[in-house]
């Protein structure tokens, strides 16, 4: 499943001075974690940030909230988390006029929608298979495009998504991503390895016929339509499921980028997994169930690791010792 279907999102945010704040690898996470409804439900709020984001611009805003920072062995700053909490976000909702709060939800509701969209078409894809697809623009959109002066999408108005890769086993998989790192066949507390997705990134270079894509769109009476594209051999991020009775802990592993990332949990603290600073977040649901989520970029590679469980799978220290023994592995 592709990590980005929001497109149109993200061409808002770099068009509008907003925080440096890269939430998409964790909105998409939530969407790809089918197995877990806790985790669906907790995480679908932090769209709620991004449609904040875009329509107070200014970083000011967001003083004070909280920010940690993880360095690697050298003392080298690796990645950045910020948390704004729901708190925050609402207090920023109710200083808007109510126009803008009506704008916001609606701009919300509509890539909600294009998201759902798009996941349809990628569950009908085979695995490895590109399409690329075409959006008709709103007319808020296409006065954003023309303040937009650079954006790795080549085209305006299209999404690339593919199918991710899955495998069964780890032995299965090692042979794709065994030369980057390992992973066990089973984790601590009984957790078995049931399913992995090997994600490429998306072709961001492949320029489609977009007149054709609008012309299909119009003829078939749709806000859009899609074409399969070729796929990239690129390495993204591999995406594991292991299971017990208690449930299933999603490990992830990716290329690290050097960024930073913002979390809306309700808690953020510093932890260590091995040797590496990591950052252990908290979100309590409202009724009460805690979601866990561990992340680090591992000493002496570019590899940006994670780990979450609800608390009814795995409490926070199971969690943590999850993520040392994953550290462990090459």
């Amino acid at each position: 499943m592709d990590k980005n279907p929001f497109k149109g999102m993200h061409d808002m945010l770099r068009a509008k001075p907003v925080p440096k704040v890269d939430i998409k690898h964790k909105v998409m996470a939530a969407i790809r974690a089918k197995e877990n409804k806790e985790e669906r439900v907790v995480k679908k709020k932090i769209g709620l940030l991004v449609t904040v984001g875009m329509l107070v611009g200014a970083s000011s805003v967001w003083a004070g909230v909280e920010m940690i920072q993880l360095k690697n062995e050298k003392g080298e700053v690796v990645y950045e988390i910020t948390q704004h909490t729901d708190q925050e976000q609402q207090r920023l909702i109710e200083q808007m006029p109510p126009e803008e709060q009506a704008k916001m939800e609606a701009r919300a509701k509509m890539y909600e929608h294009r998201g759902e969209v798009n996941n349809e078409i990628i569950n009908g894809l085979k695995p490895g298979n590109s399409v690329a697809i075409y959006w008709k623009p709103t007319k808020e959109e296409e006065e954003i495009q023309k303040n937009i002066t650079w954006s790795i999408y080549k085209q305006p108005y299209i999404t690339m998504v593919s199918q991710p890769m899955n495998y069964k086993t780890w032995k299965e998989m090692e042979p794709v991503v065994g030369k980057m790192f390992t992973l066990p066949a089973e984790l601590a507390g009984g957790f078995r390895f049931d399913e992995g997705d090997v994600h490429y990134e998306e072709n961001y270079e492949y320029m489609v016929d977009l007149e054709a894509l609008e012309a299909k769109a119009i003829k078939e009476n749709k806000e859009y339509a899609f074409t399969e594209i070729p796929s990239s051999n690129k390495y993204d991020f591999t995406s594991v499921a292991y299971k017990s009775e208690k449930g299933s802990v999603r490990v992830e592993v990716r290329i690290a980028d050097g960024g930073s990332s913002g979390t809306n949990a309700d808690g953020l603290e510093k932890i260590k997994v091995g040797n590496n600073e990591a950052a252990l977040m908290t979100d309590t649901s409202e009724k009460g169930e805690n979601f866990y989520w561990i992340e680090w970029v591992k000493n002496g590679t570019n590899l940006e690791y994670s780990v979450r469980a609800t608390e009814k799978v795995a409490s926070k220290e199971e969690l943590i010792k999850i993520a040392k023994q994953i550290n462990e592995n090459k």
